[in-house]
């Protein structure tokens, strides 16, 4: 069973780093488990070569948390490239990625002339993760509702893969001014 997510409200950006370690030793010891420590700094070094392994591509729309993603991707031993938003398709697909990632952005889906996930995100069948304003551009671009939040708001969920490759939880962080609706 997944745990609730916590919603903490903020009023400024607050350091993401904190909440995933506080989400971290809570998650851990909620378990009985002690935390994981940080992934040392070889582990980079063990990141498969392009075209070696599945690839994940993460399209940037500007978030500030765009090449953590990415690391935190390559750190489970993923190939992974960090692209912008509106990258070509025949850039895309010479890595054949087996799935996106879309990122967060400080634009909402209603701005005029907001970015979108390009056609092939949907097109290709392969899986998305939206993350902030990517999980909203997957609601918004497939006929969902997207609203405004009266407050900015930060918190933490706990993500468990539904494969056996990856049995242990991570640890999500969230910030948003919107929300996905429906």
């Amino acid at each position: 069973m997944i745990p609730s997510t916590h919603r903490i409200p903020a009023s400024d950006d607050a350091e993401v780093g904190a909440y995933l370690e506080i989400a971290e030793q809570r998650e851990a010891g909620a378990a009985g488990r002690t935390p994981l420590p940080e992934a040392p700094p070889e582990a980079a070094d063990e990141t498969p070569l392009p075209g070696t392994h599945e690839t994940v591509v993460v399209l940037d729309f500007g978030s500030q948390y765009s090449m953590l993603i990415a690391r935190r991707v390559r750190e489970c031993h993923v190939y992974c490239e960090l692209l912008p938003h509106d990258a070509p398709w025949e850039q895309v697909e010479r890595l054949n990625p087996r799935g996106f990632i879309l990122s967060g952005g400080p634009a909402s889906v209603y701005d005029e002339g907001a970015p979108l996930a390009p056609a092939y995100v949907f097109e290709s069948r392969r899986p998305v993760l939206g993350i902030c304003y990517g999980m909203q551009l997957l609601a918004h671009q497939l006929g969902g509702k997207v609203a405004p939040s009266p407050s900015r708001e930060y918190g933490h969920a706990v993500v468990r893969l539904a494969s056996p490759a990856h049995p242990e939880p991570s640890v999500a962080v969230r910030e948003s001014n919107d929300h996905a609706v429906s």
